[in-house]
């Protein structure tokens, strides 16, 4: 049950992307708004999932949050300034979210049986790698963008 708060926060990055891209208007924009969605609409259907698919879930919902990072990091040089701080936040908040959520699949694929147990760790290694690199992409975007 605890899992709800990190694929919640992960569909709140989903909100902040969609927002921040409101006010632009390239199709890029349009474009990532549709996936933000699309993204934080999947993510609130992993939050009322089987309680028995707990380790499934929980990777999925990574794999949502760490993708949800990386588009909100690629859209940031597309925005308006004043809508850079949303979509910057809405990048670290869903990293954030598929570290946390990594955590707690690793931990919950302790009870799965080889090879999915196997599987299972390499996914949330994959998704976590990325998130960290959306951030790190996010941060250099900010900079950049400053100057």
């Amino acid at each position: 049950m605890g899992e709800r708060i990190e694929i919640l926060a992960a569909a709140r990055a989903a909100e902040l992307l969609e927002r921040a891209c409101e006010a632009a208007s390239s199709p890029h924009a349009e474009l990532v708004r549709e996936l933000a969605r699309e993204l934080g609409g999947e993510l609130g259907a992993l939050m009322c999932g089987v309680p028995a698919a707990i380790p499934a879930r929980l990777i999925e919902a990574q794999l949502r949050a760490a993708d949800l990072s990386n588009l909100a990091a690629c859209a940031l040089p597309e925005l308006p300034p004043e809508r850079v701080p949303d979509a910057a936040a809405a990048a670290h908040l869903a990293a954030g979210a598929a570290r946390a959520l990594g955590v707690l699949a690793d931990a919950a694929s302790g009870e799965l049986e080889d090879p999915l147990r196997d599987n299972t760790r390499r996914d949330t290694r994959s998704a976590g790698w990325r998130a960290r690199l959306a951030a790190r992409q996010t941060d250099e975007a900010l900079e950049d963008l400053s100057r």
